[in-house]
């Protein structure tokens, strides 16, 4: 059968595409039903991926479709294309066939060829795999896997696998497929990898609906080619990577795209990881353990809300290289890009890290961290643009880094005195104290970035903060220029920009001192000769509260939306 299944009714697959189009997927659709999405990407690239009509097929018809019901006794099958053997349901032919009942130790073993659909509908499934995959599409047939409305499925393998010789280490998931896999419907289906991977597709692996928990003890949700999420609920908790796509021979491939969802990931590496593009245009993400929260070659941020708690880096771009100081380089085509949506960092290291460079075109950042001084709250090797978007970023100024001479919006940079407490209020208003924007790190922090549009040269601004609803402390300085720098890093060391604590004259308005109420002045000074963006401070000049690798305790976590932006989560 190439490529073709019974529909129940003939309007599904045409309400399939309206509802794509209406929840944003965008792009266009062809005479076959196919839709084709573009994003527009960073340093003039582009990406576009496809939907197919099958995609979205979530509906059989009841009369031709197959059946495999698993109990106690055995299987009981239905229709064509399916042998028996043993606690086996071979599949061997494309088509519908709807899954249901329990087994204690069994398979459904796909071997329809690479022209091939198999539309494998889950409607109140249990299947377990003892040594093997409970689900093993071994050829390269396409494989939809429906989630019946209204339904629990349960896919669980052992610990344990038994392969054919010891040169063997495929399959590695409950649901393993080596060709392209789709999930789909309205249903639940929960993933239990006790072995190592949850869900593995050896090419592409589309989310297109559902509600999917994912407990795996290596990499959750993992497409070689690439993972396309559109929509959905997904609740993965992972020894490795959450969301992972790792094919590394062709630049085309290994990408991760989403574009909808409700996504929730605990992992113990890294929450998203893409060996290429990473492209986020819409959805929740919410990373609430991980090594790196978002990692790509390129990053790509058009839309949606990301949060992200981390151990390392908040988002990290990079090439894979194989030496230390080819990581330290400045990495062609490697980005991070942030052009729209709601982005929120609680790093311990670097808060963004691009071994290549960094755009800010837009959308909102709220960054939080590092803790200590090896590390900084931005971190590139190329050059950092600062074009558009709300920027509050907050940490230590140990290795400082911020935005270059080709960005085109102003921004400021506070050094306070000493260290602000964790969960102090960060809040920019105008000379009126009409607020422009305020942000809550979730660390301790004695450096900010803060940048809104409409920075403009020669007005003044306030920037307050405040700790436990009491005010602080209140600084007040004129932006002038592209950068406007407000005190000194700590250790004594003067951040480049502007003389601490005074308003330069600039087009011909006169010098003026910044002013500081609830506090003092920090101190004046300029920075030594040949200090500039990522230096280290010397050891002996950290803070005791700053010392490399003494962390500070974290504040409260990034699971609910930050108070006072203003925003809607």
């Amino acid at each position: 059968m190439k490529r073709m299944i019974k529909r129940r009714t003939a309007t599904c697959l045409a309400a399939g595409l309206v509802i794509c189009l209406a929840a944003g997927c965008g792009g266009k659709t062809d005479d076959n039903g196919k839709t084709d999405v573009t994003a527009l990407l960073g340093e003039g690239g582009e990406k576009t991926i496809s939907y197919e009509p099958e995609d979205f097929e979530d509906g059989w018809d009841e009369q031709s479709a197959g059946k495999l019901v698993f109990s106690d006794e055995g299987i009981r099958a239905e229709g064509d294309g399916i042998l028996i053997s043993g606690g086996q349901a071979v599949i061997t032919k494309g088509g519908a066939y709807v899954v249901s009942g329990n087994t204690q130790d069994g398979q459904i073993r796909i071997e329809a060829g690479e022209d091939e659909l198999v539309h494998l509908i889950l409607n109140q499934a249990e299947l377990l795999g003892k040594t093997t995959a409970p689900v093993y599409s071994v050829e390269k047939a396409k494989v939809v896997l429906t989630l019946a409305d209204g339904t629990k499925n349960i896919i669980e393998d052992g610990n344990v696998y038994q392969y054919e010789s010891s040169d063997e280490d495929e399959p590695d998931a409950p649901v393993f497929v080596k060709g392209d896999l789709t999930i789909n419907g309205s249903g639940r289906l929960e993933i239990h990898g006790n072995y190592k991977c949850g869900i593995h597709s050896k090419d592409n692996l589309k989310v297109m609906d559902g509600t999917i928990a994912i407990n795996a003890e290596s990499d959750g949700l993992k497409g070689r080619d690439s993972v396309i999420i559109r929509d959905g609920t997904l609740d993965i908790q992972a020894g490795k990577d959450g969301i992972k796509s790792n094919h590394d021979e062709d630049p085309d491939k290994g990408y991760i795209w989403i574009d909808g969802g409700q996504i929730a990931i605990a992992a113990g590496d890294d929450g998203i990881q893409a060996e290429t593009a990473l492209i986020v245009r819409g959805g929740n993400i919410n990373v609430t353990e991980s090594q790196e929260g978002l990692a790509g070659k390129t990053v790509d941020i058009l839309g949606g809300q990301v949060k992200a708690v981390t151990q390392d880096d908040g988002i990290n771009s990079a090439a894979s290289v194989e030496t230390e100081q080819e990581k330290m380089q400045d990495q062609e085509g490697v980005y991070t890009r942030i052009a729209g949506g709601q982005v929120w960092l609680d790093a311990m290291a670097d808060g963004i890290d691009s071994n290549g460079d960094l755009y800010m075109e837009g959308g909102e950042l709220y960054l939080s961290g590092p803790v200590s001084r090896g590390d900084g709250i931005l971190d590139y090797n190329g050059r950092a643009r600062l074009t558009g978007g709300v920027v509050f970023a907050a940490g230590t100024s140990g290795m400082m880094q911020t935005f270059g001479e080709d960005s085109s919006q102003n921004y400021l940079v506070i050094y306070w005195e000493e260290s602000q407490e964790a969960g102090s209020v960060i809040r920019l208003a105008d000379e009126e104290g009409q607020a422009l924007g305020e942000y809550r790190p979730e660390k301790a922090f004695d450096t900010a970035i803060i940048s809104v549009p409409g920075l403009q040269n020669g007005s003044v601004y306030q920037v307050l903060t405040e700790n436990g609803g009491e005010e602080e402390s209140v600084i007040e300085l004129e932006a002038n220029g592209l950068e406007t720098v407000y005190g000194t890093p700590a250790g004594g060391m003067g951040g480049h920009g502007r003389a601490p604590g005074a308003l330069r004259e600039e087009n011909g308005r006169p010098e003026r001192p910044g002013r500081f109420r609830g506090g003092q002045m920090p101190p004046e000074g300029e920075r030594p000769e040949g200090f500039g963006k990522g230096h280290r401070l010397p050891e002996s000049e950290h803070p005791e509260e700053f010392k490399k690798d003494q962390m500070i305790p974290e504040g409260k976590s990034l699971e609910e939306p930050q108070e006072g932006t203003g925003k809607e989560s």
